[in-house]
C-alpha cells in the first residue's frame, strides 16, 4: 500500500486489512518507514533527513496532494444527510463539467372552448437553462519541526490527516453556510416565523408541495426537530423505543422527518446550521450545487527549511458552491 492511501485510511478510520491488529503507535511507525522509503533513507539522521526532503520534496507534495483530492471526491463530508439531500457534487477532475441544467417551468394550460374552431391561444414548453459555479481559492498553511518528524516526535501521517479533516470541516460548512444564506430569499408565502400552531405549519407544507408536485419532508437539526415535535405522548413501546434511539420520531403529523448533522463554523463555537428553523424540501433535486477542481496544489514556503528548521508547506485547492433550483423550499422558523 503506498503511503497516500495509507495515510488517507487512517484519517478516514478506515483501518487497513494488513494493520487491522496493530495498534496505533505501530500505524504511526509504518507511516513514517514509509515515509523514509520515499526519501531514500533507511535511518534518522539529521544531516542526511534534511538532503533528503530537499531531494525528495516533489514527491513529498505528491502524497499530500494525493490525500486531499481523496478527501475532496470521497470524503466524509458528502455522506451525512445534509449532503444527501440538499448537495450535488461534480468534481472536474473526474471528468464531470462545471454545468447544471436545471428544467423550465412547463405548467400547460388546458382552454375550454366552443369545439367549432382551432383558434387557441399558443403555448411553448420552456427548454430551461444551463448554470455554472464560480469557483474560488481555498488553502491552508502547516509546518512542523523536521527534526520532530525524522525521529518519530511528530508523526508525518497525523500531520497530513490533520490537513485533510480541515479540508472537510471547509467543505461542510460551505455547502451548510450557502444553503442558510439562499434561504433569505425565500418567498413569504412559503415561510413561516414564530411558529408554534400546527395547522399553520401544515398549511406551509402543502404550498410547498403544490409548487413542487412531491410529498414534502421536514429537513433540521435534532433540536429544531424535537422542538418542531414538542412533547408527544408515547403511546407503544416501539415508538418508545425509536425515541429512545433517536432522540425524534420519524413522522411528524404523517409528514417525514430528517435530522441533519450540527457542526461547528471553523475556529468558533458558532453552529453551522439553525436550531430554530425547519426546512420543508419536496422533491429529489438538490439545491445546493459544489464543484471541485480537484486538482490540489502543495508548495513549500521557500527554500528548503524554514530559519527555525521548520517544514512549512501551503495547501492550496479550488472550489465553488452555489444555488440553483428551479424549485421552492419552505422554511419555519420555531417559537
Amino acid at each position: 500500500m503506498n503511503l497516500g492511501k495509507l495515510i488517507y485510511d487512517s484519517a478516514m478510520n478506515n483501518v487497513p486489512m494488513e494493520y487491522a491488529n496493530c495498534s496505533v503507535k505501530e500505524r504511526e511507525d509504518a507511516i513514517r518507514e514509509k515515509l523514509f522509503e520515499v526519501l531514500g533513507i533507511e535511518e534518522y539522521e539529521v544531516k542526511s533527513f534534511r538532503k533528503a526532503m530537499r531531494r525528495n520534496k516533489v514527491a513529498v507534495f505528491e502524497i499530500i496532494e494525493e490525500v486531499i483530492d481523496n478527501v475532496l471526491a470521497n470524503g466524509d463530508y458528502q455522506k451525512n444527510a445534509f449532503y444527501n439531500q440538499f448537495v450535488e457534487v461534480k468534481n472536474i477532475a473526474l471528468g464531470d463539467a462545471n454545468e447544471f441544467y436545471i428544467e423550465g417551468e412547463n405548467a400547460l394550460e388546458v382552454a375550454e372552448f366552443s369545439g367549432s374552431h382551432w383558434d387557441l391561444k399558443r403555448q411553448r414548453l420552456d427548454i430551461g437553462e444551463s448554470l455554472r459555479v464560480g469557483m474560488r481559492d481555498y488553502g491552508i498553511k502547516v509546518y512542523e519541526y523536521a527534526e520532530r518528524i525524522a525521529s518519530g516526535r511528530a508523526d508525518f501521517g497525523k500531520v497530513v490527516a490533520e490537513i485533510a479533516k480541515a479540508v472537510e470541516r471547509k467543505m461542510g460548512e460551505l455547502a451548510e453556510a450557502t444553503f442558510v444564506k439562499a434561504m433569505a430569499q425565500v418567498p413569504s408565502e412559503f415561510k413561516l416565523a414564530g411558529a408554534s400552531d400546527t395547522e399553520e405549519i401544515i398549511e406551509v407544507c402543502q404550498h410547498v408541495e403544490s409548487a413542487n408536485g412531491a410529498a414534502p419532508i421536514l429537513v433540521g437539526t435534532k433540536l429544531a426537530i424535537r422542538k418542531l415535535q414538542g412533547v408527544l405522548d408515547v403511546t407503544t413501546e416501539k415508538i418508545a423505543d425509536i425515541k429512545n434511539e433517536h432522540g425524534i420520531l420519524p413522522i411528524w403529523q404523517g409528514i417525514p422527518c430528517m435530522e441533519v448533522a450540527q457542526g461547528h463554523k471553523m475556529g468558533t463555537f458558532e453552529f453551522t446550521m439553525p436550531n430554530d428553523k425547519i426546512y420543508i424540501v419536496a422533491g429529489d433535486a438538490r439545491p445546493v450545487k459544489m464543484v471541485l477542481e480537484g486538482a490540489t496544489e502543495v508548495k513549500e514556503v521557500g527554500e528548503d527549511l524554514t530559519a527555525d528548521g521548520a517544514v512549512e508547506h501551503v495547501v492550496r485547492f479550488k472550489a465553488g458552491c452555489a444555488i440553483v433550483y428551479n424549485g421552492v423550499i419552505g422554511e419555519i422558523t420555531l417559537a
